[in-house]
């Protein structure tokens, strides 16, 4: 389960050391998509997210979930932890 902030309090903010690896995983995230010519809303579809979702993925400006990394490996035809490691 991924914890959220009860309503009406602010999740607290990630801290440095997060951004960097929100934005890195979100990095090697275009780059695999770029590799295989498509387009954030390719592969929404493909993800079956919206491509807003795609877009903030890839600019670490949200945390993702395993779920939604999951899904992403899989409409890019790779393993999950190449999200990781590269």
């Amino acid at each position: 389960m991924v914890w959220s902030a009860p309503r009406g309090v602010a999740a607290p903010a990630p801290d440095d050391q997060q951004l960097r690896e929100r934005r890195a995983v979100g990095n090697r995230l275009r780059a695999l998509r770029r590799q295989r010519g498509l387009s954030q809303e390719r592969l929404g579809e493909l993800a079956r997210m919206d491509r807003r979702t795609v877009g903030r993925l890839e600019h670490g400006t949200v945390a993702a979930t395993i779920d939604q990394l999951t899904a992403v490996a899989d409409a890019l035809d790779t393993e999950l932890r190449r999200l990781f490691d590269g």
